[in-house]
């Protein structure tokens, strides 16, 4: 099936004013591709349809379901599903091709939908485990960023498949005027969500005060608590907040060593593939990370390195900054940027049409 032209209602677990991820990224590209994108908010007070900035690109808001509907008789909750599905096709004044759900809470029973609407389970979160058998089961189409969610999908459709994270290929302008805070000559950057359970503090802790030599930046959301007190005390620790995302690949460009610090050992079907990686390696610089099972093969090609415990970790931190100008060389770094432009939105819709074929 070609994926151009055709009406697509995307849902969200993340509304369209959230920082742009994967659901955002996919959206605008379909709409781009010549769709017409209807980019379906969390539920929440209202029924509405808004432009966007983008051409064919809508944001959709609806007020959801009544509470518990998951326990209802499946006819009565079909039903629901079936008329809450008419109330956004008649405010979006269409009629919807394609179901493309990043979100198993809601629309979770395909099965309530017209036949003439094609649907598409695409698992890309962590957290996205609310009914994952009865989308995985209704579906069209079930895809996963990782083999385990692939695999866990095939135990009940045998129309799974593995689609990596996306790389957006940003026309952004690297932004000379940019600089790394702190005294140190190396310079290791993460940015992402610094509220996210699976962030290993106790890791980074350690690495800060096992490398005073380093300055280590992080960026992105950050609530109070006991462990920002105490980390943000250290002389080489350096918090800079949240950053645009058009100004991100430039931070990546000007540091020595991109980190990933994930409590793999307690997540480790989670953990199996992060975003962020795929981000990083665009960047083409060198990634120190914890385990992250899909990016095996590029440890093993010596592109990246990747630790199971905080020994190991360690080892490696100490090993890449003694030769960062072999880790960040011309070769390796563009290696990695081609790898993620493989992955580019626009290729990973390429695969999927591929897909829809083989099914």
């Amino acid at each position: 099936m070609e994926i151009k032209e055709k009406n697509i209602i995307l849902i969200s677990p993340e509304p369209w004013n959230h920082i742009f991820v994967s659901k955002h990224h996919y959206a605008t590209h379909l709409a781009k591709r010549g769709n017409k994108v209807f980019f379906l908010n969390p539920p929440s007070k209202s029924l509405q349809i808004e432009e966007t900035n983008i051409e064919n690109l809508y944001s959709v808001h609806y007020n959801g379901f009544v509470k518990g509907l998951r326990f209802f008789p499946r006819i009565l909750r079909n039903y629901l599903l079936r008329k809450k599905f008419e109330q956004l096709q008649k405010v979006c004044n269409t009629e919807f091709d394609i179901v493309w759900s990043f979100d198993n809470s809601v629309f979770f029973d395909f099965s309530a939908l017209p036949k003439k609407a094609f649907c598409i389970s695409h698992t890309v979160d962590l957290n996205q485990d609310f009914e994952f058998e009865k989308a995985a089961q209704s579906a069209d189409l079930c895809l996963g960023v990782s083999q385990a969610i692939v695999d866990k999908q095939k135990q009940f459709n045998g129309r799974s498949f593995f689609i990596n994270h996306g790389y957006n290929q940003s026309a952004a302008q690297f932004n000379e005027d940019l600089v790394l805070p702190g005294k140190q000559s190396i310079k290791a950057f993460y940015a992402g969500n610094l509220n996210i359970r699976y962030l290993d503090w106790e890791l980074i802790q350690t690495s800060i005060e096992e490398f005073p030599q380093v300055d280590f930046i992080f960026a992105g959301p950050w609530d109070e608590g006991a462990q920002k007190t105490d980390i943000i005390a250290k002389h080489n620790f350096h918090y800079i907040g949240v950053l645009a995302a058009k100004d991100l690949r430039s931070f990546y460009e000007i540091s020595d060593l991109l980190l990933i610090t994930y409590k793999y050992a307690l997540y480790p079907e989670q953990l199996s593939n992060s975003h962020k990686m795929m981000e990083y390696l665009g960047s083409g610089k060198m990634i120190l990370a914890t385990w992250t099972k899909e990016y095996e093969s590029l440890a093993e090609e010596d592109l990246i390195k990747m630790a199971k415990n905080t020994e190991e970790f360690l080892i490696l931190f100490q090993e890449v900054i003694a030769d960062l100008d072999k880790w960040n060389s011309k070769h390796k770094s563009g290696v990695r940027v081609k790898i993620a432009a493989k992955n580019s939105y626009i290729n990973q819709l390429r695969k999927i049409e591929e897909t829809t074929k083989n099914i």
